[in-house]
């Protein structure tokens, strides 16, 4: 074997056989974001994407840390994206998700837009399934999530909305097919009520919303509990499954029994949560 020859066989050796050198990891153009990628990927395979929306004042990066998520995509073989939302004049980023929540400066950016071409546009470069497109939200990351919910469903397989609320005018979400949806809500929320205010419907309406949208049925299935929050003792986390939903539109309550707006959560909160998303694809 001569010199060169070797050289090429090393070089090909040392890329592993990986094809994702080239993919773009940049994405959102004039509000850029980084994804987030398994060190290595298997040939043929198509993977989850994340989408994580953090709340008003917070950025992606700090809602990911919260949640325990920054190494999922090489624990749990995921994409992963957690951009920011627009700087209000306060200079905090927040998402344009609902008249409740949270464009105070009426700003009015069209985030529905931004988030579906983030989306778009990676489905298009890396090997994402389709049928496991998944948006989690916060408090205003949450009014989001159920936002895309509503304008995207045909990339959205499933959301989870963490103390943010659906549609504040109801007729307003016409989703192009059914999303699996889960609402976790704390009783003892201080800032975006479990009941109905001038904040938001509350979490109990917000799900009765896509029971509506999804065609499911009135009877509620009891799981759990589960021990999510730390600060509350015991488990405090009862969840409602709405019975008679679609295949491709569950529709599920967690109810954190006492826990306040900003959970801190046990070492068991994320292997339930995306346990969840695991069971809940598009067929």
């Amino acid at each position: 074997m001569t010199a060169r020859a070797a050289l090429v066989v090393l070089v090909l050796a040392s890329c592993g056989g990986r094809d994702d050198a080239a993919r773009p990891l940049t994405f959102g153009g004039d509000r850029p974001t980084q994804l987030r990628a398994p060190a290595k990927l298997t040939e043929g395979k198509r993977y989850p994407l994340y989408l994580v929306l953090h709340g008003y004042e917070g950025t992606g990066f700090w809602q990911t840390t919260h949640m325990s998520m920054n190494y999922i995509p090489d624990t749990h073989d995921v994409l992963l994206l957690a951009p920011d939302g627009t700087t209000d004049r306060k200079g905090n980023k927040f998402w344009n998700a609902d008249a409740a929540c949270c464009d105070f400066d009426g700003r009015k950016p069209d985030d529905a837009a931004y988030l579906g071409g983030l989306l778009e546009d990676v489905i298009s470069k890396w090997p994402v399934d389709p049928a496991r497109v998944y948006v989690i939200g916060f408090s205003n990351g949450g009014f989001m999530a159920h936002r895309l919910a509503c304008e995207r469903a045909d990339l959205v397989t499933a959301i989870a909305s963490v103390a943010g609320h659906a549609s504040s005018t109801p007729g307003a979400c016409k989703p192009a097919r059914e999303v699996h949806v889960l609402q976790i809500h704390g009783t003892a929320d201080e800032y975006v009520s479990y009941t109905a205010t001038a904040g938001g419907i509350g979490a109990e309406a917000s799900v009765m919303q896509w029971a509506t949208s999804n065609r499911c049925g009135s009877a509620r299935t009891e799981g759990g509990p589960f021990d999510l929050e730390s600060r509350v003792p015991g488990t405090e986390t009862h969840s409602h499954a709405i019975s008679g939903c679609p295949a491709n539109g569950a529709v599920e309550l967690w109810e954190m029994r006492g826990a306040r707006h900003m959970p801190t959560w046990t070492p068991e909160f994320l292997p339930t949560l995306l346990g969840w998303f695991a069971d809940h694809r598009r067929s």
